[in-house]
């Protein structure tokens, strides 16, 4: 009698724990192809920048991204560092996560060339990403407008647009290769 309850208690805790590993499975499968698609960022990469102010004069510099898997595949985080005799030193950090509340992924920034702000996320399709940000820059309103296509798993196209109080004050462009 003592050993059948113990066998029906046994296979009660086998069954409940089966079901639990079930759940948690489903749970982890059910990473919304926003999240899932921010994956696509981790490695290192490298590009030559084409920047372009309003007064169409150009500086190209090379710049290196390093981007990692954070928060168990939630998000990733990436640095960036350039040295040019002409902009100086660059270093970056950026974070991007994807928020289920309102179902979108945010871009956050931080450059020791004054910049420190969120940007909202729009995945245009699963291989271009849009984030902008506005704000206000001394009085005037401030547009950061940054396109970012996948052409393949091992290139980048990027593309940035400044804009203060509606007129282009600056542009970026470049091709992220993927370090093999």
């Amino acid at each position: 009698m003592k050993s059948v309850k113990i066998q029906l208690i046994l296979f009660a805790l086998l069954v409940f724990t089966a079901g639990m590993a079930a759940m948690a499975q489903e749970k982890k499968a059910a990473v919304p192809n926003d999240q899932a698609w921010l994956q696509k960022f981790v490695g290192k990469w490298t590009a030559k920048v084409v920047m372009t102010d309003d007064k169409k004069q150009s500086l190209t510099f090379t710049t290196q991204m390093n981007y990692s898997s954070v928060a168990d595949g939630t998000g990733v985080y990436g640095t960036e560092s350039a040295d040019d005799p002409k902009l100086g030193k660059l270093r970056a950090s950026y974070l991007l996560g994807y928020d289920p509340y309102e179902k979108k992924i945010h871009f956050y920034a931080v450059v020791n060339m004054g910049v420190c702000h969120d940007h909202d996320c729009t995945w245009k399709s699963p291989d271009h990403l849009y984030m902008e940000h506005n704000s206000m820059r001394d009085g005037k309103a401030f547009k950061e407008a940054i396109d970012i296509v996948f052409k393949d798993k091992n290139t980048i196209d990027f593309s940035e647009t400044d804009f203060l109080a509606g007129n282009i004050i600056e542009t970026d462009k470049g091709i992220f290769k993927k370090a093999k």
